[in-house]
């Protein structure tokens, strides 16, 4: 006998019983494979963007420092500076391969410029930089390009009132290479702010990254502005071998200096990752949860329909079905209903990845760039084998009752 036809036949027969098993099924299967591309993701978003800063390690004034990374990932502020005398002073270690000093302040964007306000300001992130060793650290840094459009190049290392922007801050205040930008700033131990203005000399490629929301100026340009002379935010550092060994001899070098902490991007991604703990245990418990009403719901579809197909499992082995052909088509019904319903739970799962992603961002906010859900092939392979896995073992005791029924007592006890 056909006893793919043969199944798919008894599943049909109940088609309610049948479509609320496969519901519960996906329902199951899609937190686990959102759980798991959540759990992918996050660690390869946070592995991303801290790689996208550039640097390997960053040393900074002492205070919280996975505040001050979060705040550098996503886009803020440090909120304590660093003496510009410690940067001096550290470019001379021998470990180290490239090193880059950075400012970062917030400035005030005046709708319409400085004489006429239009409407409700804005804000944006500068950075100051020194832009042949920042570009160094990230040579993927690229100004943008097309027909007729010119992406221009970086400011002249003498011009103070020279800016670039990146891909998205142009984007969103509509800037071309020659456009003149305005920002306002109240500078440190001051009450009125200040207008400056900057001409655009580049606009910098898309890069998914806390880049692409920046205006960079150089690097005294921006301490001026902000009254903050001789000051950074932190010092960004490659190594020459980056270990565990290095990391600790070069912080043990320079953290003797007061003012200065020195902190591996590795603890980072570890603190960041640590943050979302709970909540990635909590979301764990709910899928387990689901997984296991799934396989309640499973077994007593299984189980009900052996009760109710007692006499034709009866007649089967009145026939001449032995044991194991009863206990492979009960199976066989319960591998239909379960990669059916994990087939559609792996669907929804993965078409609705973006909105699950967006999600999160909202209840996270970490500033990541990158996608936080990651559904890879492999990771829909083992939810759905899982899925089938679980139903089997649900569908043992069901599928040992069928096959154990006696002709004679099964017939007569439908009766």
């Amino acid at each position: 006998m056909n006893y793919g036809i043969l199944a798919w036949k008894n599943l049909a027969r109940r088609p309610v019983r049948t479509a609320l098993t496969v519901v519960g099924v996906g329902m199951a299967t899609a937190v686990a494979v959102s759980l798991g591309g959540f759990n992918l993701g996050f660690r390869a978003a946070i592995s991303r963007s801290i790689e996208q800063l550039g640097f390997q390690v960053m040393i900074m004034a002492k205070g919280c420092p996975y505040e001050a990374a979060t705040l550098m990932l996503k886009g803020g502020t440090g909120l304590l500076y660093l003496p510009e005398s410690a940067h001096e002073q550290i470019r001379t270690d021998p470990d180290i391969e490239a090193i880059t000093p950075v400012f970062l302040g917030v400035a005030e964007k005046p709708a319409g410029g400085p004489e006429e306000n239009t409407g409700p300001s804005a804000f944006t992130l500068i950075a100051g930089i020194e832009r042949e060793s920042y570009a160094k650290m990230k040579p993927w840094l690229q100004f943008k390009s097309g027909p007729g459009f010119d992406g221009g190049r970086w400011f002249s290392p003498d011009a103070a009132a020279e800016a670039v922007m990146g891909f998205e801050a142009a984007e969103y205040e509509q800037r071309k290479v020659g456009d003149l930008f305005y920002i306002t700033v109240v500078p440190h131990g001051k009450t009125e702010p200040e207008f400056h203005a900057f001409r655009i000399v580049g606009v910098l490629e898309r890069t998914g990254t806390q880049d692409d929301g920046t205006v960079f100026v150089p690097l005294h340009t921006a301490q001026r502005i902000f009254g903050r002379e001789g000051q950074l935010t932190i010092v960004g550092v490659t190594l020459r071998q980056f270990n565990a060994i290095r990391m600790r001899e070069f912080e043990g070098r320079w953290m003797s200096i007061p003012e200065v902490q020195v902190v591996s991007l590795e603890q980072v991604k570890g603190a960041l990752v640590s943050l979302v703990g709970t909540a990635q245990t909590m979301v764990a418990a709910v899928a387990v949860i689901a997984i296991l009403v799934a396989m309640i719901g499973v077994l007593n579809a299984i189980l009900m329909s052996v009760y109710e197909r007692t006499a034709e499992f009866g007649i089967l082995k009145a026939i001449g079905a032995e044991r194991r052909q009863i206990f492979y088509l009960v199976c066989l019904e319960t591998l239909i209903l379960c990669f059916a319903g994990a087939l559609a739970g792996s669907g929804v799962a993965a078409g609705g990845a973006g909105l699950t992603d967006a999600t999160l961002r909202r209840l996270l906010n970490l500033g990541l760039t990158q996608p936080m859900v990651l559904i890879t092939p492999r990771l829909l392979a083992a939810a759905i084998g899982g899925a089938i896995a679980l139903g089997l073992l649900a569908a043992l005791w069901p599928a040992a009752r069928a096959a154990a029924l006696r002709p004679v007592e099964a017939i007569r006890n439908q009766e």
